[in-house]
């Protein structure tokens, strides 16, 4: 059984968005620096378990803020990120422009055959359900590991929580809708089935899943 864990778009452009802009404040704030857990995590849940780590990236930027093994693999979007940026190289924003996404099938052919994919990177409820949904109506057995998202950096300090050897989906719907305490828990419910109702989040019956 082949399984890939591919994680999309860790450039810096993505990354430093989720970073104190001063690398001291970890230290003076006592905060634990994310990157070596998200490596960590990346590395028990997904290689040690027999995963075959690949990384999506732009072919204009480089892999920033992860560690690559030698047995991983890094694919390319048919896009490059200049494209896909609603911003130009002096970080003005781009008139009347209009999202542009890489290639969801290139993507998932360059993988070859694989019988479960688990699917993480940047952005939960954009780029990453997109690719997700193409890989599991592709007959793949598919999983979107949620804090191994973007998510990963409002998730990673809560230690009772987050737990670098496993993902679970019924365990982060619990923790997030009590995150809703202040709110009626019905609507807390209801919000979070709304947010997560794509199949590839795990809280829904998946569909097209290869026998």
């Amino acid at each position: 059984m082949k399984k890939v864990f591919l994680y999309l778009y860790p450039i810096e452009e993505f990354t430093k968005m989720f970073l104190f802009h001063n690398d001291s404040l970890y230290d003076e704030w006592g905060i634990e620096r994310p990157l070596p857990i998200l490596n960590n995590t990346i590395n028990r849940r997904y290689r040690e378990k027999g995963y075959q780590v690949v990384f999506a990236l732009y072919p204009d930027r480089d892999l920033y803020g992860i560690q690559k093994k030698d047995e991983d693999r890094i694919i390319y979007t048919d896009i490059s990120f200049d494209e896909a940026s609603a911003y130009d190289a002096k970080g003005n924003q781009k008139k009347d422009f209009v999202p542009k996404y890489p290639n969801e099938k290139l993507l998932i052919e360059q993988l070859g055959y694989v019988d479960e994919l688990v699917v993480g990177g940047y952005h939960v409820m954009d780029c990453v359900k997109r690719v997700a949904e193409f890989a599991l109506q592709s007959g793949i057995n598919t999983l979107v590991d949620i804090d191994l998202t973007d998510l990963f950096f409002n998730v990673y300090g809560h230690k009772d929580y987050f737990d670098m050897d496993s993902y679970s989906p019924e365990k982060f719907k619990m923790y997030m809708i009590h995150n809703f305490k202040d709110e009626d828990p019905e609507f807390a419910e209801r919000l979070f089935n709304r947010n997560y109702s794509s199949p590839v989040y795990g809280f829904t019956t998946q569909l097209n899943k290869r026998k």
